[in-house]
């Protein structure tokens, strides 16, 4: 259970088993620059104002090499901020997509990590196969 404390005020307790729902078992896939996953919100809106640098395996790749896109926004990762925010609508897909090398087929697993304004801090971890 992911217990989220901001500025003294009790925010939102969500699962760990819950955030990872919001992953696309089987979205990862590797595209001619690099590789990309899928992500779709099924809990309640939310305005993501950060980005952790996302991982995979033991690898971090930075920010400025992440895109997050969906139906109306598309944002490098080091961009998101409280004035860039992305929204996080219900049921609307968000793809990540990752410049860099691409990946090994088989099982990885991808850290994910982001500060929301209505529920603070929100970090998971799922695996999935190329």
């Amino acid at each position: 259970m992911i217990c989220l404390i901001h500025g003294g005020t009790k925010k939102l307790q969500i699962p760990a088993f819950l955030l990872r729902k919001l992953y696309i078992k089987g979205s990862l896939e590797n595209v001619d620059d690099g590789f990309k996953f899928k992500i779709k919100n099924s809990l309640s809106p939310g305005t993501a104002t950060e980005m952790d640098p996302i991982k995979i395996d033991d690898t971090e790749y930075p920010l400025e090499d992440t895109v997050v896109s969906s139906e109306d926004v598309e944002v490098k990762g080091s961009e998101v901020s409280a004035d860039n925010p992305i929204p996080i609508k219900v049921g609307v897909e968000l793809v990540i997509m990752v410049k860099g090398e691409q990946l090994e087929e088989g099982e990885h697993k991808i850290d994910i990590g982001l500060q929301t304004k209505e529920a603070g801090k929100l970090a998971f971890d799922v695996k999935d196969a190329l």
